[in-house]
């Protein structure tokens, strides 16, 4: 009786510490809500322009070649200009003989007013002569402006950059005849491109406090980027166009896609480690809980209704108050009020 008896108190005492857990715990803490936005976008050039010319003519001279880097105000490729050059020498010979009536005119009604001081000239000859200047000034005006223009279309017949960039495409040859409007070459800044990213209409009243980091692909190190500008596109889509300045580390070329990770931060509020969520079959998520009773630490678990997660911590909307303690080692087999021992709360 007395072996049976021993047996059951062994026995009773074993499951008594059997049913004791060791865990560890994390006090509620109220973070900022972040929310993070994954998105794709593209490396896009603002300042790309498809050259042409205002002249047409023969391809006299390329200076460039595909891929060259250029600066700005270089020369590219030179139309043959000996046509425009002859235009240019009558005209210069139309404007010698507008000024040489110009100055006779002028001689002959300086001779006029002369002649009217002792009055010996007719007042109709004096009016007539000061006619005559007056349409000799006039056409050497009108000779001066063909003159200019020339001059103006001959250095038309030379095309130069009109920034820094990099010739990405090459449409002629030499020798090839162009018109004005056709696309000569294609020009890249490539020291000032942007990643665009489409984001949706939701997080526009949030961007005063948003940062955004983007990684190439295939790389895991992101970048924090500035945003620069955040364009409304047709309200079909329901987004809007977040554009950005790469980082000087990235080696970007138009047309690259690159992955994005947006943070938004709102209001604060409890959150608790990833750690301590238990995902039940049913999609349900809970957390235990260490609370005192009786001057004991017993399991609790709670139901919980989780946010958005960032750096190991995840929001939670609704189940736990912040200062509660949270379990978040050893939480994987307890049973309701189970007793418990802290190991963070040991001396």
């Amino acid at each position: 009786m007395c072996a049976v008896a021993l047996t059951l108190l062994v026995a009773t005492a074993g499951a008594a510490t059997a049913q004791q857990a060791r865990v560890e715990t994390q006090r509620v803490e109220a973070t900022p809500r972040i929310e993070v936005l994954r998105l794709n976008g593209s490396v896009s050039a603002p300042r790309t322009s498809q050259l042409s010319s205002a002249e047409a003519g023969l391809v006299s001279t390329l200076h460039v070649d595909l891929g060259a880097r250029v600066r700005q105000g270089e020369r590219l490729l030179t139309l043959d200009s000996r046509e425009a050059e002859l235009e240019r020498q009558r005209t210069q010979a139309n404007v010698d003989q507008a000024r040489a009536e110009r100055d006779d005119a002028q001689r002959r009604l300086n001779e006029a007013n002369q002649l009217a001081a002792q009055r010996n000239i007719a007042a109709s000859e004096q009016r007539q002569r000061q006619t005559a200047l007056a349409a000799a000034e006039a056409t050497l005006a009108a000779q001066q402006a063909e003159l200019d223009l020339w001059a103006l279309r001959i250095t038309r017949h030379e095309i130069t950059a009109p920034f820094d960039a990099l010739i990405t495409r090459r449409d002629i040859q030499l020798g090839e005849w162009v018109s004005p409007g056709d696309t000569l070459m294609t020009l890249v800044d490539v020291d000032a491109l942007t990643i665009d990213f489409s984001v949706p209409f939701s997080a526009y009243a949030q961007m005063d406090s948003a940062t955004l980091e983007v990684r190439q692909e295939g790389d895991d190190q992101w970048y924090a980027v500035q945003p620069q500008a955040q364009v409304p596109q047709d309200t079909t889509s329901r987004q809007f166009l977040l554009r950005a300045k790469p980082d000087e580390a990235l080696s970007l070329l138009p047309g690259m896609a690159v992955e994005g990770r947006l943070r938004i931060e709102g209001e604060s509020g409890p959150s608790v480690p990833r750690d301590a969520l238990i995902r039940r079959p049913d999609g349900s998520v809970s957390v235990w809980l260490a609370r005192q009773q009786d001057d004991e630490w017993r399991a609790v678990e709670q139901r919980v209704d989780i946010g958005s997660g960032f750096e190991g911590n995840v929001a939670v909307h609704e189940g736990v108050e912040v200062g509660d303690r949270v379990i978040v080692v050893g939480n994987e087999r307890l049973e309701q009020d189970q007793v418990l021992t802290l190991s963070d709360d040991e001396e």
